[in-house]
This record gives C-alpha cells, structure tokens and sequence, in this order.
C-alpha cells in the first residue's frame, strides 16, 4: 500500500457535478474541474510537480482505481 504523501486522489463533487482533487471539504477551496478527464489531466500535472506515486480516482459508485502517474521522458 502506498503512504498517503504519495497519493493524490480524484473525487467527485457531488454538489456540483464535478470533480476534485483531494479532500472534497479542503480549505481552501480544492481545485474543482467539469469533467473526470480535466481532473486527472490536472492530477498528472500535479503529481509530477509534487513527487506522487500514485493517482487515485474515486467514482460516483464510490468505485476506485489507481492510474499510473506518466513522468516524461
């Protein structure tokens, strides 16, 4: 299992109909996105800049799965 430092997490946001990254009740207000796709684009970006190993993508099912984080080459 992954320490959670290294994990970034996708969630859905259910008020709106959106998606988050990280805790849905952060404060500051965490970054919101329309789309799953902008999300993880967004969490892609993230994780590199901070280091993450992991991605993980919650559903509306409260379903999850790991996506790979892509490092350049």
């Amino acid at each position: 299992m992954v320490a959670a430092a290294e994990e970034l997490h996708v969630l859905p946001h259910e008020p709106t109909g959106g998606w988050v990254l990280g805790d849905a009740t952060a404060s500051p207000a965490p970054a919101w996105f329309g789309t799953v796709g902008e999300a993880e684009r967004a969490a892609q970006t993230r994780a590199i800049a901070a280091g993450a190993r992991c991605i993980i993508v919650h559903d509306r099912y409260h379903r999850v799965h790991d996506v790979a984080v892509r490092r350049p080459a």
